[in-house]
């Protein structure tokens, strides 16, 4: 293909290619806005429904974000609190920590001693009496001392506290624990009560005459304090007691001393009482 007076040919040729092209792709989106504007206007309704719809929802979803973050920040806040309260007691702990092992041993030892203790006479009860029992005889069975105890009944206490109440009847045991308190000097010895109107006397490395000194001075010390008691023959609250001893043996048991020593104190209440028997 040639030039026609100036004008090439094959040029023009590709320019009007170029321009066909063109006008192809503007009548194509021509065609593609139609179909737009088309669905437009047949869903514009349920568009518009779609965009309020999610719209709406990310309105929900910023608020519940903007709660839970408060919700957090209040959060952080009383655990920041808490830890610098804890930190504060840790500190305190620190720096106070022996007084405070020492008020902590200081109250065990009292609850401890409390458990120990009669709550009314103040002497040893049976949990401490069985536990010092228990040591005297492995002690008395290496040593080969005798050990020996005293049990010790209230005369007609029942019928002491049905005419003069149990309020006198409480001031009685008081007195005589008391009185066996004040009789049994030496440190090993341990006076506690085991129930009720009952006591027993631990004596250890103490023979049968050694117990039997101490539990007339128990009985004579009841009898000097006069406490009426209409309803014994002797006109007065006595005291029967039955002393046993032994030289612990390993076949032995501690058991069998206490026996014993109930069953001379049965006798002491069949021989009218306020006696010592052994």
């Amino acid at each position: 293909m040639g030039d026609i007076e100036g004008i090439n040919i094959q040029s023009m040729a590709s320019e009007i290619k170029k321009l066909r092209h063109k006008i192809e792709t503007l009548e194509q989106q021509n065609s593609d806005l139609e179909i737009a504007l088309t669905t437009a206007v047949e869903h514009g309704d349920a568009i518009e429904s779609e965009l309020f719809s999610t719209n709406d929802r990310l309105r929900g979803e910023v608020r519940e974000r903007v709660i839970a973050e408060r919700r957090l920040s209040k959060v952080l806040t009383v655990v920041s609190q808490q830890k610098d309260d804890l930190e504060v007691l840790v500190q305190t702990i620190t720096e106070h920590s022996d007084e405070i092992d020492t008020q902590w041993l200081s109250r065990y030892s009292e609850v401890e001693a409390l458990a120990r203790l009669d709550p009314l006479t103040s002497i040893a009860n049976r949990r401490m009496l069985d536990s010092a029992l228990e040591q005297e005889w492995t002690r008395s069975l290496r040593s080969g001392s005798p050990l020996s105890v005293a049990m010790c009944d209230l005369d007609l206490f029942k019928a002491y506290n049905d005419r003069y109440g149990h309020n006198r009847g409480d001031q009685v045991l008081i007195a005589f624990a008391e009185i066996l308190r004040g009789c049994s000097r030496r440190p090993p010895d341990l006076p506690a009560r085991v129930g009720g109107e009952e006591f027993l006397i631990l004596f250890p490395e103490t023979d049968l005459a050694g117990a039997r000194q101490v539990a007339e001075a128990i009985r004579l010390a009841l009898w000097t304090l006069a406490i009426p008691h209409a309803d014994s023959p002797h006109g007065r609250v006595t005291v029967s007691i039955g002393l046993a001893c032994v030289f612990p043996r390993p076949e032995g048991d501690p058991a069998d001393l206490i026996a014993q020593a109930d069953f001379r104190l049965y006798e002491a209440k069949a021989h009218n009482r306020n006696t010592v028997r052994a």
